[in-house]
């Protein structure tokens, strides 16, 4: 309400206002503001992120299996697009409480450019949990922090340019990056500060792609074939030493990946979603009590639809089932579609129990394709297509290949020095490609190409950055 009071003020009289949500769909700004529609905003920062992604690049472009890497100052979210369509969870935990409400699913670690670095008590150096966030922020930010980062460690391996950060509005200080790894990690292991800084740029990446290879595992995900794709102001920087640890050979990085998640909010449909809890056996269900159930919650999407101003029905809905073997405490979610489901025939359950062992053999391994089955709750999603930005392509020049804007010493995995070619991603246009080891600086961010890999511009204006043979 303060939000929507504010707007006023400032004089922004538009149509609509919309809400982000953590389902990857908007909602009007009044829904929030009545009852409690604000709880389903509580991951809607890192589902806008995601959902641009499925969007723009999924669906968009045609890379519909994808694991987006967003890396900010503080935290890293992970989360899997499966054609074309962000992964989804029936329930979270938000600061120690349960949320059960439809949310992306996205996973959160303690891995961003603010987070710290040290050595523990058995001298092994460690690098978080805990972030110096923005404010004092890293040591190299000038603003009063003490403490070693990774920031300050990407800085001192030659990643960041102390000179090009933020496009030149902020410089950082070299010197006290390696005066804080110094102290503090390089040492106490008698180290060199240089030696400390990557053996810190190692450890968050092998955490950032072990956490990867346990979701994926945990969500039968095979990450073979997918492509990694980084952003936020961190995440390119770090991408691709990632994907080497994983065994993925492609990386895309958009256009702007430091406003990717804003980008995400002008990506999203208006979602409403609907629950009710009716625990019975799902055998023992006739086709019409199903389809009775379903047409109540109808009735309350088109009700609210309407009054937020829409034709509801101009509205797609979605319609799910959770399901589970008699016994078990967890279930799946689980989509009616095909023919015999609108409305509901014996036909379309049959249809649905083979869909929901299906699902269960891919999540766990096995099913009991004989054993009864439970139906928990019904779901409704209602969908209202609204206008979105569409990705652009963009026509490839006659350019030559720029030349490089600067040779920079950088180190990576293999323990070397190298020096390595700097480029303006502004100077790189579709068609142009570049060897590793390589830089590409932008306002908002800065990708580094390890040795091993190369990076070219495609026709949406990403930079594809591939393993090569």
């Amino acid at each position: 309400r303060e939000l929507a009071d504010g707007l006023d003020s400032a004089g922004v009289a538009t149509r609509r206002r919309f809400l982000m949500q953590s389902n990857g769909g908007v909602m009007p700004l009044a829904a929030a503001g009545e009852g409690t529609g604000v709880a389903h905003t509580l991951l809607s920062g890192p589902a806008a992120g995601v959902q641009g992604c499925a969007h723009l690049i999924g669906s968009g472009q045609g890379v519909e299996t994808l694991v987006t890497l967003d890396m900010g100052g503080t935290s890293c979210d992970i989360a899997f697009i499966e054609d074309g369509r962000a992964l989804e969870a029936t329930q979270g935990r938000i600061a120690e409480r349960d949320v059960h409400l439809p949310m992306l699913d996205v996973n959160t670690i303690s891995a961003g450019g603010g987070t710290i670095a040290r050595v523990d008590a058995a001298r092994q150096p460690v690098v978080g949990p805990d972030s110096a966030g923005a404010d004092p922020g890293p040591a190299c930010y000038g603003g009063g922090g003490t403490e070693p980062t990774v920031t300050d460690a990407d800085l001192l391996c030659g990643y960041l340019n102390p000179d090009h950060f933020l496009g030149g509005r902020q410089r950082l200080d070299r010197n006290a990056a390696a005066a804080a790894i110094e102290r503090a990690v390089a040492k106490p292991m008698g180290l060199v500060a240089a030696t400390a800084a990557l053996g810190i740029v190692r450890l968050i990446n092998g955490r950032m792609a072990d956490e990867i290879r346990v979701l994926a595992a945990k969500k039968a995900v095979d990450l073979r074939g997918f492509t990694l794709v980084p952003f936020g102001g961190a995440g390119p920087v770090h991408a691709a030493m990632v994907a080497a640890e994983l065994g993925i050979v492609r990386v895309l990085v958009p256009p702007h990946p430091g406003a990717f998640s804003a980008l995400g909010l002008l990506c999203s449909d208006v979602l409403h979603d609907y629950v009710r809890s009716a625990l019975g056996a799902f055998e023992a269900m006739p086709p019409e009590e199903v389809e009775a159930r379903f047409a109540e919650l109808e009735v309350r999407a088109r009700t609210d639809l309407t009054a937020e101003g829409f034709d509801a029905d101009g509205a797609d809905f979605e319609r799910e089932l959770d399901l589970r073997y008699a016994g078990q405490g967890y279930e799946l979610r689980t989509k009616l579609t095909g023919p015999g489901t609108r409305p509901v025939t014996d036909d379309g359950l049959a249809r649905l129990r083979a869909r929901f062992d299906d699902l269960h053999e891919a999540y766990h391994g096995h099913a009991a394709r004989d054993a009864q089955v439970e139906t928990v709750s019904y779901r409704l999603r209602a969908r209202m297509e609204v206008a979105k930005v569409e990705p652009v392509r963009v026509d490839p020049r006659d350019d030559p290949e720029p030349a490089p804007t600067a040779i920079r010493s950088a180190m990576f995995e293999d323990g070397m020095a190298h020096e390595t070619p700097i480029h303006d991603r502004s100077a790189l246009s579709a068609g142009h490609a570049l060897q590793g080891p390589a830089i590409v600086e932008q306002f908002d961010t800065t990708t580094v190409v390890p040795p091993g890999w190369r990076v070219s511009v495609d026709a949406y204006a990403n930079l594809m950055i591939e393993r090569e043979d």
